[in-house]
């Protein structure tokens, strides 16, 4: 009986052996792991309409900054933050990570905004505004703003050296760091076209 047994189970075990060895004639196809990168569409003319108006606000502070006129670039800023408040980012046609940070870049504009307001002085306003520009550059970049070019300039001698960047919807140099200055300091960095 013992015999039997043990022949039944060395049966079955060349059984599985041969099922096993004709399996490696088949190839086990393994779909690759590709990431698709994150997009955003070309076609989101609602949103854009509405960035348009923020980033004329945002040029509006730089302008004003230029000029030295401090009453103007808080006003701009307090309809920058009404605008913020207006992006249709459910009109977004993105990825959910994309429209996730754009949502948290604008947060961060919102309080750097609030910050420059509070100020009194234009270099402490300044200030700000450096950290306002980062940021939206980081956000035109982010949502991929498509009505229009936006230019991006930096310039290495102001706050002691440290550089500063800003955005403009032009390609002449207005440096609002240095007001009323006869130096001309600015290199454009960057142009953000995504209406092609």
């Amino acid at each position: 009986m013992c015999k039997v047994i043990v022949n039944s189970c060395l049966s079955v075990m060349l059984l599985v052996g041969l099922v096993a060895c004709n399996q490696n004639d088949k190839k086990n196809e393994v779909s690759p792991n590709i990431d698709t990168p994150l997009m955003v569409s070309k076609h989101q003319t609602q949103f854009d309409s509405t960035f348009t108006i923020f980033l004329q606000h945002y040029y509006t502070i730089s302008n004003a900054l230029f000029n030295q006129q401090l009453s103007t670039a808080n006003t701009a800023a307090e309809n920058m933050i009404s605008t913020i408040d207006s992006l249709p980012f459910n009109l977004l046609k993105a990825d959910s990570i994309i429209i996730e940070t754009a949502k948290e870049n604008v947060v961060g504009i919102q309080a750097d905004l609030k910050g420059l307001m509070a100020e009194t002085t234009l270099q402490e306003k300044l200030k700000d505004f450096a950290t306002i520009s980062q940021a939206l550059y980081d956000l035109v970049r982010t949502v991929q703003y498509s009505k229009a070019t936006v230019y991006h300039f930096h310039c290495d001698k102001v706050f002691n050296n440290a550089g500063a960047d800003w955005l403009s919807n032009s390609t002449t140099i207005q440096n609002p760091y240095l007001p009323g200055s006869k130096t001309v300091c600015g290199t454009l960095v960057d142009s953000l076209k995504f209406n092609q």
